[in-house]
Parts: structure tokens; sequence; C-alpha cells
């Protein structure tokens, strides 16, 4: 493996391990709870994932096929711009879609350079066999952009929405230490 691949995916395990993930692979809802040494006073829970995109109505379709999302509210605001917020159990996207967008540069379409630009990269879905979720999308011609990394905790892909945002997929095998 080339140095600046294994530099990423050790970046991405670091990261998605030390920052995304309940203390155990069978919690689905965000922990909340402010730890015991913190000097914050406030809970606070993971809302949404906001996502600007070309054509909402391709979004909205697309994770609703690849993901079985729901859209529970589409607007349309004076400027023109669209908004429509898909929901599947306590997961949220909100997505955007705005005339005159600049479209995603290529370079934050592979999650391998994307982390050379500063700003949020991705976001990323826990599941039970990512093997398994990354060959039924395949099937529905789902592109993979980063290939599928196997580690003694956690197993990891990354795949690219209709609109070319990375979306991670990770399958935990142990359980992460408490928060």
């Amino acid at each position: 493996m080339k140095p600046a691949k294994l530099v990423t995916a050790f970046a991405v395990l670091t990261f998605v391990g030390l920052f995304s993930a309940p203390a155990s692979p069978e919690t689905a809802v965000a922990q909340t709870s402010v730890a015991p040494t913190s000097n914050v006073d406030f809970d606070i829970a993971l809302d949404h994932v906001a996502l600007s995109v070309p054509d909402i109505a391709q979004s909205v379709a697309w994770y609703q096929q690849m993901f079985g999302f729901k859209e529970v509210r589409h607007t349309e605001q004076p400027s023109a711009m669209q908004t429509a917020l898909l929901q599947r159990g306590d997961i949220r996207i909100e997505l955007f879609q705005l005339p005159g967008a600049a479209p995603l540069p290529q370079s934050r379409r592979d999650p391998s350079e994307d982390f050379r630009t500063n700003g949020v990269k991705h976001f990323a879905f826990r599941v039970k066999d990512v093997r398994a979720v990354l060959a039924e999308l395949q099937a529905k011609g789902v592109k993979v952009v980063f290939q599928l990394r196997d580690y003694p905790g956690a197993a990891f892909a990354f795949v690219s929405d209709n609109a070319g945002n990375a979306v991670e997929l990770i399958q935990y095998k142990t359980p992460l230490p408490a928060q």
C-alpha cells in the first residue's frame, strides 16, 4: 500500500473511531451526555447532515432507493433555493439545491485527496455487515470511491452519492471504549 493511502486509511479510522460512534455497535442513538471531566454543562446530539446538491429530486430519489430514507419535508424559498429533509430512524439528511451553485470539485469526490483540503470530509452510516451492504449498493450501480479496509476493530469503505458526496459505511467489530 502506498504511504499516502495508508496515512489516509489510518486518519479515517482514527477520526471515525474517536469522534463519530457511540460506545457499542448496538447503540443506535448518538450519545448526548457530557463527560464527567468536561467543563461544559449541557448535552448535545447530532441533529442532521446538510448536503448541497445539483438536482434535489434526483438526490431525494437516490437516498430513498439506496438507503431507504423517506422525504419528510420539502420547501422552496423565494430565492428559488429548495430544501428537502430526509429521515430514516434517527438519521436525518437535509438537502439543498440553489440555482447557480458551484459543482463539487473533483478533488472533493475522492476521500484520499479530500483529506488534503480543510473542512468537513464525509458522513458515515454504521452498518452490521459492510460487505453485504457494499455488494447490495454496487448491484444498484453505486460507485465505491475508497475500497474496503478491514481492521481488527472495524471495516469501512466509502461510496459516492449521486452528487459526488462521500458516504462512509462502517462496521464495528468490537465495542468502542465508553465515552
